[in-house]
């Protein structure tokens, strides 16, 4: 089998676009994980709204930036590099089907590839392409074909000349012409998974596809995920804060050992929280349950020196101090007369 075909400086770059997106759907578990630790890192230890957005969206930003939009560049420039090289390098060519490979013909260059030198062959919208041992892609525009039954001859005739690795086949084909059924959508209705899934059902939808059904439902994946984690973070719905608190009194058991020991050491106990830390960097001086934008002063514990004594708890789970809720440090009524605390 013979064909012959041109590919132009914009059919290389539609190619490679389309190629890094089948990486990215094909390793999508992956980025799902990277995209979740990235989200955990730049969100923080504690819920702000306004931090927890921008992470939201700066987490499949980041991955779609390392994963496509860079190596997108990358290959353009180097394809820029050789075209400059070779100014036959978009001039008509040949592909053959040989009885041990294949062969494409240039212009100024011939190669064959034997059937053992190629990986896997795959097929997207608008080409089909092998994927060589040395991980070399080679595009055929699927516009050379009369019909798309055509195509699929053509790719299961390859198919039968790849050989087969024991246990597994290298063969790897993705024909990938129809639109995933809209009962797929409901993948988006998964937790942290739907906020991937619906970034790629939108760009599908609105680049691919052209479906607005798509768009939505890939928009209501990034709505539930937005959702769940607006719950989980920011509301007591799941008791979710209670665990904080729990977080909170064993840091305030820490915190009370440490000014004890600070007054041990000074003759008299601090004037701040702060000056517990001098010696012991590794003493929690914030409360978890009052978070603000910065970890300044406003987040720390309430500390209050009144002479030989002193105030410290945390404002419990409604934020507000001297109430009910109010968490202080856990001490043995037994033991309370050799500390300084006090409670309000």
């Amino acid at each position: 089998m013979e064909l012959d075909y041109q590919l132009s400086k914009k059919d290389f770059i539609d190619f490679l676009k389309l190629y890094l997106k089948d990486i990215i759907q094909k390793k999508l578990g992956i980025f799902i994980v990277i995209a979740f630790v990235l989200f955990a890192v730049l969100n923080g230890q504690t819920f702000i709204w306004w931090r927890f957005l921008i992470a939201l969206v700066a987490s499949p930003a980041i991955i779609w930036l390392i994963f496509y939009f860079i190596p997108l560049v990358i290959s353009i420039l180097r394809l820029n590099r050789i075209a400059d090289k070779d100014k036959a390098y978009f001039n008509k060519r040949k592909i053959t089907l040989l009885d041990d490979g294949i062969k494409t013909e240039s212009e100024h260059e011939v190669n064959i590839w034997k059937w053992q030198a190629i990986k896997s062959v795959h097929s997207n919208d608008k080409f089909i392409y092998f994927i060589l041992i040395d991980k070399k892609a080679i595009p055929v525009p699927k516009n050379i074909f009369l019909s798309e039954s055509e195509a699929i001859n053509f790719l299961a005739l390859v198919q039968s000349n790849l050989p087969i690795v024991t246990g597994a086949s290298t063969l790897q084909v993705s024909y990938k012409n129809k639109k995933p059924s809209y009962l797929t959508g409901f993948i988006c209705l998964i937790p942290i998974v739907g906020l991937i899934v619906g970034i790629i059902y939108i760009v599908n939808g609105i680049s691919r596809y052209k479906d607005k059904w798509f768009v939505i439902m890939g928009a209501g994946g990034v709505l539930v995920t937005v959702c769940f984690w607006y719950f989980i973070f920011y509301s007591n719905t799941f008791g979710f804060k209670n665990m904080i608190a729990e977080s909170s009194q064993r840091q305030l058991n820490s915190l009370m050992k440490a000014v004890e020991f600070y007054k041990l050491k000074n003759g008299v106990y601090p004037d701040s929280l702060v000056q517990v830390t001098y010696d012991n960097s590794d003493i929690w001086i914030y409360d978890p349950l009052t978070p603000g934008e910065h970890v300044n002063k406003s987040n720390e514990y309430n500390y209050q020196k009144v002479g030989d004594h002193y105030y410290l708890y945390s404002s419990g789970v409604d934020g507000i101090p001297n109430t009910k809720d109010d968490i202080y440090p856990q001490v043995a009524k037994s033991d309370s007369a050799k500390f300084g605390l006090i409670r309000k």
